[in-house]
């Protein structure tokens, strides 16, 4: 009687404990679930220009699921130039944006809300590439020339302060409109005499002209030690979700890290999830992309890091013939406060 009368007693506690466990349990995993969900944040990245060899680390971070490990689902745009860039992260239409120093300060001294967080090129890559035969020794020897530039890139907001630095007429160059795609061939046609692109662009220019065709003049090597490309935000990220810049950074530097360490997966990486790339002429970039990228600060501070003096010089050669709008403080156009200390 007195077991018969405890089981019953106790039946409808043990329900109800079982009861409450249950839905603790269905609580706690409903409300990881709607964590996880609110963690996978879209976010998108703005290209400078059309796929090339430098945006390979981002798709080997993409296919090791390091920003999946943020929380972050990234979607990648193919970019139209490095003005263009600065304009669609400015009116908020990517989150991030990849875009050259000079052109980002352009920007904001035309009342632009942009902050670079992380420097991609830690040594400019501005360049201009010819054929050999035109007998182009130094910067003054592109006088009377004519010189193909799409109408967005950075060398075209460079150009008058690296003509001023070297004695040269910014107006004795004529500077042709070309297509992004369309810089090798119209020098190839013998149109113009050279043109303005990076010099991680070299395999690219040996492909169409000839190994042992191609002649080139890094703009550093005459008075233009700046930085080069950036990863940028909108000031408005910054003040409003600054851990999405954070993590974006942290999972990027990853792909970065173990492209110094593997260039060629770097490569297939993106060839896997981008049709109708050139592997192997991508692949013969990479030396002159991770010596321009991976640098003596990278191994000290982290990739990306940016030192105020080297910003402040970029400013100075940007802004010396091409005075800017309204004043510009170095503090107010950076920050390494995002920066993921991950070193290569």
């Amino acid at each position: 009687m007195g077991h018969a009368m405890t089981k019953a007693t106790t039946d409808p506690l043990r329900r109800k404990v079982a009861a409450a466990l249950v839905a603790a349990t269905v609580g706690t995993l409903g409300g990881l679930a709607s964590a996880s969900a609110q963690a996978a944040d879209k976010i998108q990245l703005q290209l400078n220009w059309f796929h090339l060899a430098d945006h390979s680390p981002i798709y080997l971070a993409l296919k090791k699921g390091y920003y999946k490990e943020e929380g972050l689902e990234l979607t990648v745009l193919r970019g139209s130039g490095s003005a263009d860039s600065a304009k669609k992260v400015d009116l908020g239409q990517s989150d991030v944006g990849i875009s050259d120093a000079p052109t980002i300060l352009t920007a904001i001294s035309k009342g632009a809300n942009l902050r670079m967080v992380a420097v991609v090129y830690d040594k400019a890559g501005n360049n201009v590439f010819f054929r050999k035969s035109a007998n182009i020794k130094t910067p003054k020897d592109l006088v009377g020339k004519k010189i193909a530039v799409p109408p967005a890139d950075s060398h075209r907001v460079l150009w008058p302060a690296f003509a001023a630095l070297n004695g040269i007429d910014p107006q004795s160059v004529t500077l042709v409109n070309v297509k992004p795609e369309g810089k090798q061939a119209i020098v190839a046609a013998n149109e113009v005499e050279g043109a303005f692109d990076l010099y991680t662009s070299y395999a690219i220019w040996e492909k169409v002209l000839g190994k042992g065709e191609v002649g080139n003049l890094l703009w550093a090597d005459f008075g233009l030690p700046i930085y080069g490309h950036t990863y940028f935000v909108n000031g408005e990220t910054v003040r409003k979700n600054p851990k999405l810049i954070e993590r974006f950074l942290r999972a990027t530097h990853k792909g970065w890290r173990d492209a110094k360490a593997d260039p060629a997966a770097s490569i297939d990486a993106m060839v896997e999830q981008v049709a109708g790339l050139d592997r192997n002429t991508l692949l013969a970039t990479m030396p002159q992309i991770l010596d321009l990228c991976v640098t003596e600060r990278s191994a000290k501070h982290g990739l990306g890091w940016i030192e105020p003096e080297l910003m402040q010089k970029t400013m100075d050669i940007t802004f010396a013939s091409n005075k800017p709008e309204r004043s510009v403080d170095v503090k107010d156009v950076f920050t390494n406060d995002f920066n993921s200390r991950i070193k290569p």
